[in-house]
Order: structure tokens, then sequence, then C-alpha cells
């Protein structure tokens, strides 16, 4: 069995080497410290708590027992590791030491949750500038309790100009890390036993050679952040999210495959960082035409890109084009979160329609629990309200 721990840039691989036949399971990791606090085993005050009081549906997945024991039961054959994001805020018992996750919710939906964190706990943010140091400690713990079990690290891609507009991570201070990160992994690797690191820059590299080129098709997500005076848009800073990126786990489940059989890592010669990225980011722009296709596609990626398209062009209200294609476009809240940016830009009665088709599929839609169909449904009817004339919340 090949375990998959972090976030999901392990949980895609992970599907992709399922589908080609092998045995995988993959756990949500919340913070590098929660293992390290208490390994092995969920602490039994936190235990009986949880139990008492049902807290599942605000870990977001990550189960106490993926904080404290992530490795259970009968060794696997492989270790996957990702460079997971922290959650935060985290939470630190003041007499045992031991730190976990849980969504701040709880403590306002279960006033006893209330009283006993008050009593016993506080909250802390971690510092992202030193997460390396954490993930490092809690690697070694990893290797210590794991001694027979090869360890692979997928690595995180770099923020090259060419990956423009202003590459995001969700990983938060890898905008720096990113520059030093290299020489930590070769640490990693060369302090700790059968620990490995898949370069992601490498991988990426041979997509990028197979593909079209562009990075609006391969990292189609944008983040936008406005700015806002008395009720108008008077700034807007968009970075791209550099993630998700639709061909990287079929390719990473080859590299995985390929680790299984000879227990090394290896490249093909299109394997490089091509130069071409250490050049400004060029926008490439659809036309009409090709964006209603791709949000007419079904397929998040080309739906992605076409709405990120808009924002190429602000001066015209793409706003129909979103209408024709409502109820074709997928759930997710990437585009979401671009669809409700540029509502506010142009704010257009017939967005509403749009919300109304999203909110249907929204309803069927069980993949990320209920919590996650919830918070869509409630920013659709923000976005709803304040496209027809009203305020978001």
């Amino acid at each position: 069995m090949i375990l998959f721990l972090g976030n999901c840039q392990a949980d895609f691989p992970a599907r992709a080497l399922s589908r080609r036949g092998h045995d995988c399971a993959y756990k949500v990791l919340a913070s590098p410290l929660t293992y390290t606090s208490h390994p092995g085993e969920i602490p039994l005050s936190l235990a009986g708590l949880a139990k008492t009081h049902g807290l599942d549906d605000y870990l977001h997945g990550r189960k106490l027992s993926h904080q404290f024991a992530p490795v259970d039961g009968s060794a696997p054959d492989l270790i996957v590791l990702s460079l997971f994001h922290e959650n935060t805020p985290l939470f630190v018992h003041n007499e045992e030491g031991y730190i976990f996750f849980m969504d701040p919710r709880a403590l306002t939906d279960k006033p006893e949750m209330m009283a006993w964190t008050q009593t016993h706990c506080r909250m802390f943010k971690p510092n992202p500038a030193t997460y390396l140091e954490r993930y490092g400690t809690m690697l070694a713990r990893l290797r210590l309790d794991n001694p027979d079990v090869p360890v692979l690290i997928l690595s995180r891609l770099s923020h090259f100009p060419a990956f423009g507009p202003d590459p995001f991570s969700y990983l938060e201070g890898w905008d720096e890390l990113w520059r030093t990160a290299p020489e930590t992994f070769k640490q990693w690797a060369h302090d700790l036993d059968n620990v490995h690191v898949l370069e992601l820059d490498r991988i990426f590299g041979g997509i990028w050679s197979d593909s079209e080129k562009r990075i609006e098709s391969l990292c189609p997500f944008l983040k936008i952040k406005l700015e806002e005076t008395n009720g108008e848009v008077t700034g807007l800073h968009a970075q791209r999210d550099i993630e998700h990126i639709g061909p990287m786990p079929d390719r990473l489940a080859k590299k995985i495959e390929q680790f299984l059989e000879t227990g090394k890592i290896s490249y093909e010669e299109k394997e490089t960082v091509p130069t071409l990225w250490r050049r400004q980011w060029r926008p490439a722009r659809l036309d009409m035409e090709t964006m209603l296709e791709k949000l007419r596609s079904g397929a998040n990626y080309q739906g992605a890109e076409a709405v990120a398209g808009f924002f190429l062009d602000l001066g015209r209200d793409y706003t129909d084009l979103l209408v024709q294609a409502g109820d074709r476009m997928p759930v997710c809240h990437m585009t979401l979160h671009m669809v409700k940016a540029y509502g506010r830009i142009h704010r257009n009665p017939a967005l509403a329609q749009w919300c109304d088709a999203q909110r249907k599929s929204a309803e069927n839609f069980t993949a990320n629990g209920p919590l996650y169909r919830e918070a869509y449904i409630k920013r659709l009817e923000g976005m709803k309200r304040y496209a027809l004339g009203g305020m978001d919340e």
C-alpha cells in the first residue's frame, strides 16, 4: 500500500495511481506540529472530548487520527508527502502541550467546547518563515517511527516570473521560501535515510514541453483581491494559483511507479526548467467563441481559463457568456471566487441567473462535505443579492 500524506497535491496523484491499479490511501494533514506534539496516538483528553461533542464536521477532513497518528496499522510500502499548507489557527493544550487543529466555528456552535478551550488551551498561528523547520522535525519523527519505509517528498513549483501574474501558493510564505528550499531538500535527503525529493519544477518542465506552452491553460485559476471605495472597485490585484495543475497528477503517478520499481528518482531529458520561465509573463487572450466553448465544456480547468480571461479585458462585460454556460459549469470554489470578483467589477443583474444554475449543481454536490456545500451556497446567495442591487453580506 502507498500512503499519501498532505493536501490535495498528495490526494490527486493518489487517485491517479489508484486508477492505475495501485492500492493507495490518502490522509489530509493540518500542520507539521500536530504529529510531533503527541506522536502516534490521539491525546486521551482530546479524544474523549471529540467523541462527546462530535468534532468531525469541524476538522475539514483532518481527522484527529491523521493529525496525531498518520501512519497506523501495518507499515505501507511507500510514504508520499506533499509540502502541505498549514491550517490556522492551531490550538495548544496548556498542560499537556499537544497541538491540534479544528475550525473555530466549533467554539461558537458548541458552548461546552468553548468552555473547555478557554480553560485548557490557547490559539496561535505558526510563523510562516519557519515552516520548513517544522516540516523537517516532522519528517525526522516520521523517519524514526517508520525506519524501513521509503519516504518520497513532493516539492512545490517555484515562483518563476513567467507564471504571472504574481504566482500564488496556498502555503503561506512559500513566495520567499522557494528560493532557499532546494538546499533544505538536499539536506533532508542527505541526513535522513531513504528520504527522496521529487522536483516538481522538473516534472512541470516536462509537462510544459508537451503543451502549447501557455501558463493560462495549465494553471488557470486566479486569486483576485479587489480594492473598493464606497462600493466601487478602485483597484485589482491578481495572483496565479500554481498548485492546481491539470496534467500533474498523472505525471507524478508515473514517476512514483518508476520509484517503486527502481528505488530511485530519474528524469527525462525534457524534464528541465525552461529558460523561458525566467522571463516576465505575457498575457494570452482568448476570443469570445473560444471562451464560450471552454465555459460550456463542463471541465474545471477550461472553464476557469475562460473566466480568468475576462480580467484581461475589463472594458467589456462578459456576464452574458456565464449565463449561457451556467448549467454546464461544474461546482468549483476557485472558479466561484473569480466569478464573485468579476461580479463586483461588472454589477449585472443577469449574474443572478448564473447563480441559480450553480446553486442547483451545488445542492447535489457532496464530494467535499456539508460545510463546503453550505459555504458555497451561501456565497452564491450573496453574489445573487449583490447582482440584483442589494448588499453582498
